[in-house]
């Protein structure tokens, strides 16, 4: 029966394999969004579909500044750069200046609607029923040199309130000027910037396009003429900087890992078959954890790989306990076997359940981490169960004296009357610590710190955003209404409570709403034609000309939209009940807060200060899932050891989970949502050891030190996550290193008490 279920594990493991090589024949699918690891905003879909909109928005875009001192050197090599980006397939022109078709598609949209059409002070003037100044000023233009007037337009629009309008439009500000057909600014010392604008011809977080761009930017750098210079804008640089590192330090740690276990496991038993069986044990985890991620999810986060490589050091304890046996009189392979089989089936059973309440975040890429982890311990479970007693041929051999002397006094410091003085100075020392600790903690729920953002790029958009002139605030604000034309009504009583602030983009700026069109056009007509449009044409000689037919419907946004020519205007529109209003971010963005809050259906949207709530949100759901790994984890140990002896095999792990985060804070490290997701797995690993402990009666050793070994395993995999760069992956490795020593140095405390189990 277990050769036939060796044979079965077998070929569902050389299913995985063909499986995982298949998908990535053509490279591995991988994922480096970090907004993927966080969680999405409960409850509110229109806040969320604002969000997706704008981030989406920016993040498909970037822009490039081709800086030279030589005018026509920036221009040819802007003109290079975007003409090889497309040609590589990465990414098209943008849309930075509009063609002349489009600027006027754009005039003969509006041209039609120009009796409803005012430039907010013309609207101020005629409310204040001073028509006589537009009057005046429309002579003044008239007589004017170089003014906008001509005969046919002054036949249509004898006021010249038309182009009072557009020029009263808020296009965003720019240092940047078009200069013959391109966008461009001379800095202070000289050096002239042209803009590339691009539009990404797949997601910013594609690692392919990512490469692609990153290779044909660098490449035009190599081959660029002196003292060019390069200006980075847009989040799939970013993106690509973070996978990349993410990538490098997942294979950096992998590596250690796995040679580190290499070393340990020669160095211990001196023989290739432990090493080969171990590596087998590995290999057989992290090929079906790969599989299973590839069938459920399609891909594989970058943070699940780098999360991954750690698996290493837990997979390899399955095999390190079984091979531990060696160090007893047990020769036969199924003797071993059935001497630690209760241990490995509870300690799966614990650890899995501690990764199926990670998976419970709703963090996308930590349920990936969650999955890889959880199947790929089960398949190094299954790997040493099925076919370790086959395949093992080592023979019985001594433990080294002075190794047996050191495991056998943390085994006596427990367990003897005659160390009680030892453990209440250790128990005083952690109380110390903890207290010190708990004094000093803090917590940070602010995700841009839990992410490195390059040096270089942070320094290159920040130039940038100088040159061009302006940036766009993270914050905004959504409108919402029963319908579009109330949506455009609430953003104009918005524009009455912002007053006279500046820097705001909105659609009703540009398209003013029905009920707006058909006032301003009465107000022309009984401020300003009425009265004065007799003696103006008498003063200018111009004819009457026959009405015009009004046109059969307001001007709409769609009307702008199918005219192009402002398409960021499309950006600020979630569908026909939501809008988007733009903040620059030079705002006094409070201000704007408190003046929104009068305005019904208007809501300031925060996006990070939302993401920094929920963080804190769920860093609390992260403890409470603590609490329910640990009930869910009691009746598994209370049938083997009973309820009392159930408390005491957690006893050690809990310990472990109060005291770390404390250790933690003495060296300035915060508490965060990641360090409290390590503290889960944390409590599955300290009571895997303690079970272990508690199964061996007779206080061998050889099982001490087995633990010891998975010990020193998993601070090489999870513990290394600690000199990570990216802050989140540094705080789930540390609360690991710290987590998992005290849980080695705690578990043996379980043998205080005797267990009615059967002995072997």
């Amino acid at each position: 029966m277990s050769k036939s279920l060796a044979w079965l594990w077998l070929v569902l493991v050389l299913a995985a394999v063909a499986h995982v090589g298949a998908v990535s024949w053509h490279g591995l699918p991988l994922q480096s969004d970090i907004m993927a690891l966080l969680p999405r905003e409960d409850g509110d879909d229109v806040i969320q579909r604002a969000k997706d909109r704008m981030l989406g928005a920016l993040a498909e875009r970037a822009v490039v500044l081709v800086g030279h001192g030589e005018r026509g050197i920036a221009r040819a090599q802007a003109e290079a750069l975007g003409r090889r980006l497309a040609e590589a397939g990465v990414a098209r022109p943008g849309v930075s200046v509009p063609t002349d078709a489009a600027i006027r598609r754009l005039g003969e949209t509006y041209f039609p609607h120009r009796a409803g059409l005012l430039a907010e002070a013309d609207r101020e003037r005629l409310l204040a029923g001073d028509g006589a100044a537009l009057a005046t000023r429309a002579l003044s233009q008239v007589y004017g040199f170089g003014g906008p007037a001509d005969s046919r337009l002054l036949a249509r629009d004898p006021f010249l309130l038309f182009p009072a309008f557009l020029s009263g439009v808020p296009l965003p500000g720019s240092r940047l000027a078009v200069d013959d057909g391109m966008l461009s600014t001379r800095d202070a010392d000289g050096t002239t910037w042209v803009m590339v604008e691009l539009s990404l011809a797949d997601t910013p977080f594609a690692l392919g396009l990512q490469r692609r761009l990153a290779a044909e930017i660098a490449a035009m750098r190599a081959a660029a003429p002196p003292d060019l210079r390069l200006l980075r804008l847009g989040t799939v640089f970013f993106a690509e900087a973070g996978a990349r590192n993410g990538i490098s330090e997942a294979a950096a740690i992998g590596a250690v890992s796995l040679a580190g276990v290499v070393v340990l496991v020669l160095l211990v038993f001196r023989s290739a078959t432990p090493l080969l069986l171990t590596t087998a044990a590995i290999a057989v985890g992290l090929v079906t954890a790969l599989s299973a991620c590839l069938l459920l999810f399609g891909s594989l986060h970058v943070a699940a790989q780098l999360f991954g490589a750690g698996l290493i050091g837990v997979a390899v304890d399955y095999a390190l306990h079984y091979f531990g046996q060696a160090f007893t009189q047990r020769r036969d392979p199924a003797e071993r076997l059935a001497h630690v089989r209760p241990g490995l089936v509870l300690g799966l059973a614990t650890s899995v359940l501690g990764y199926a309440c990670l998976g419970l975040a709703p963090f996308p890429g930590l349920r990936q981490v969650a999955v890889f982890s959880g199947i790929g311990l089960a398949g190094a479970f299954l790997t040493v169960v099925l076919w370790f007693p086959l395949l093992d041929r080592l023979p019985p051999r001594a433990l080294n004296p002075r190794v047996a002397g050191a495991v056998s006094g943390l085994w006596r410091l427990w367990a003897e009357d005659g160390h009680r003085r030892a453990r209440l100075w250790l128990a005083a020392a952690l109380l110390a610590v903890a207290a010190l600790g708990t004094w000093r903690l803090e917590v940070d729920d602010d995700w841009r710190r839990q992410q490195r953002l390059p040096p270089d790029l942070v320094a290159e958009q920040a130039e940038a955003q100088r040159l061009i002139g302006f940036g766009r605030a993270h914050q905004f604000l959504v409108v919402e209404g029963g319908s579009e034309q109330q949506v455009l009504e609430r953003e104009e009583e918005l524009g009455r409570a912002l007053g006279q602030r500046t820097g705001w983009l909105a659609v009703a700026r540009f398209v003013p709403s029905a009920k707006r069109q058909a006032e301003n056009a009465r107000l022309v007509e009984t401020a300003l034609t009425a009265p004065h449009l007799e003696s103006y044409r008498a003063r200018i000689g111009l004819p009457a000309a026959p009405p015009e037919p009004p046109p059969p419907r307001p001007l709409e946004p769609a009307d702008l939209s199918a005219a192009g020519g402002l398409p960021f205007l499309d950006l600020l529109v979630v569908d026909g009940l939501t809008h988007m209003v733009a903040l620059d971010s030079g705002m006094d963005l409070e201000a704007v807060r408190n003046a929104a809050e009068g305005v019904p259906g208007v809501r300031f949207v925060d996006p990070t200060a939302d993401m920094n709530g929920l963080l804190k949100t769920y860093r609390h759901r992260a403890l409470a899932l603590l609490a329910l790994s640990a009930a869910l984890s009691l009746p598994l140990l209370a049938w083997r050891y009973g309820w009392g002896g159930a408390v005491m095999v957690l006893a050690p792990a809990v310990v472990a989970l109060t005291a770390t985060p404390a250790i933690l804070a003495l060296f300035g490290m915060p508490f965060s949502f990641f360090g409290a997701m390590a503290l889960v797995l944390v409590l599955s690993i300290a009571t895997d050891y303690a079970i272990f402990c508690a199964e061996d009666r007779r206080r061998d050793p050889a099982t001490l030190f087995a633990v010891f070994l998975a010990t020193a395993t998993t601070l090489l995999s999870f513990g290394l996550l600690a000199l990570s760069s990216l802050a989140a992956v540094r705080a789930f490795g540390a609360t690991m290193l710290v987590g998992v020593a005290l849980a080695f140095i705690l578990a043996p405390s379980v043998t205080r008490r005797r267990w009615n189990i059967p002995e072997r």
